[in-house]
């Protein structure tokens, strides 16, 4: 991605989705967030009354019918919308972003972090890493862990769980439109969906499926061709290169019959990655709010959140706390707390709700400084 297209209507999500349409459009550079044609098809001929957004995003309209024949042959046909909304070019947003906070004092360390325990003193210095140096007592925590909220010593949150998402990254300059409606409306035996989203630099993000508790992060090559077969059929302007030679037969009376299918010719697509992520959700939504923890903690080790299915196919570095029981019996010597702000499980709108969580962070963050 990533797009701004609301997934819920309800506070505060609605709230921050606002708050971070606005500042997308004001203060990130136009060669970053593009003005993005977008068509939203619904199974709900009422969908409009859903539709809190009308006012932000520019030039809402129904659609009117006959819709495409791709389009109204699926079950997302009963209304139909276009708009223009936004689309962020991720791989040059983070540099940008990352500059613009080196700039205001930002510090960036990388490390590993198994307990709330490891934040206590963090390094002075951005050259150095964690576990060396000059050290500072940190004042106040935000914890903008994602998936590592489900194990960190002190957090451990239960609730926290991936949402898989698989997408393929191609060119076609040709596509100025993204389609919304199908990624809303998962297929229920397969997580599977459909959508497309388009970037500034004439690559297209086709998409895509919404698997929740799913933690495989290696791409599966059938539902790469199903995506792909998906959104050719509804967008055809993603084809930019001939066809592979297709497959001939010769009649009794000697002439050449070409063999067809009504599958979608996808190598026409090109196709320049797969891509598979989990998107760090939360069962009951997101958690922003502060916090005071004190260890020693009365929940049990971050370990036992794992059951032995999911130690089977959670990658090493999303469950520390399963390795880590030495960093607990550490923090259960002596009581200590941590004055904490959380910001984590928003699943698939983490870059769409970003900003108007972040204004939140930084209130939450100067009341405990303000005690």
């Amino acid at each position: 991605g990533a797009n701004w297209i609301p997934f819920r209507n309800r506070d505060p999500e609605n709230r921050w989705e606002r708050v971070s349409f606005e500042r997308f459009k004001k203060d990130v550079p136009g060669d970053i967030v593009m003005d993005l044609p977008s068509k939203l098809y619904s199974p709900n001929p009422d969908k409009a009354k859903d539709i809190w957004f009308q006012d932000i995003v520019g030039k809402f309209e129904p659609i009117p019918k006959p819709y495409p024949p791709s389009i109204g042959s699926t079950r997302t046909t009963a209304s139909a919308f276009e708009f223009v909304t936004i689309s962020i070019n991720v791989p040059r947003y983070l540099p940008w972003l990352q500059a613009k906070l080196k700039e205001r004092g930002v510090k960036f360390v990388k490390g590993w972090v198994k307990s709330l325990a490891d934040l206590e003193y963090v390094p002075a210095r951005e050259s150095e890493e964690s576990g060396g140096g000059e050290k500072v007592k940190a004042d106040v925590i935000v914890n903008a862990s994602g998936l590592g909220a489900k194990s960190i010593i002190g957090i451990a949150d239960p609730l926290v769980h991936p949402i898989r998402g698989q997408t393929v990254l191609v060119h076609a300059p040709k596509v100025d439109w993204s389609l919304l409606g199908a990624a809303f409306y998962s297929n229920p035996e397969t997580g599977e969906s459909t959508y497309l989203i388009p970037r500034s630099n004439g690559d297209v993000v086709l998409g895509g499926t919404f698997q929740a508790g799913n933690w495989d992060v290696s791409p599966d090559p059938g539902i790469a061709r199903r995506i792909l077969e998906r959104c050719l059929t509804y967008c055809p302007e993603l084809a930019t290169q001939p066809p592979q030679a297709a497959s001939t037969s010769t009649t009794s009376s000697n002439t050449p019959t070409t063999i067809t299918t009504a599958t979608p010719d996808i190598s026409t697509i090109k196709v320049l990655r797969h891509n598979v992520g989990l998107r760090p959700a939360r069962t009951g939504g997101a958690r922003v709010e502060k916090e005071v923890v004190t260890f020693p903690s009365s929940s049990t080790s971050a370990a036992s959140l794992w059951s032995s299915s999911d130690l089977a196919t959670v990658p090493n570095g999303l469950r520390a706390g399963e390795s880590a029981p030495d960093v607990e019996n550490r923090d259960a010597r002596e009581e200590k707390t941590f004055r904490v702000v959380h910001a984590y499980g928003v699943g698939p709108a983490g870059y769409q709700e970003s900003w108007g969580v972040a204004e939140d962070v930084c209130k939450f963050v100067g009341e405990f400084l303000a005690e």
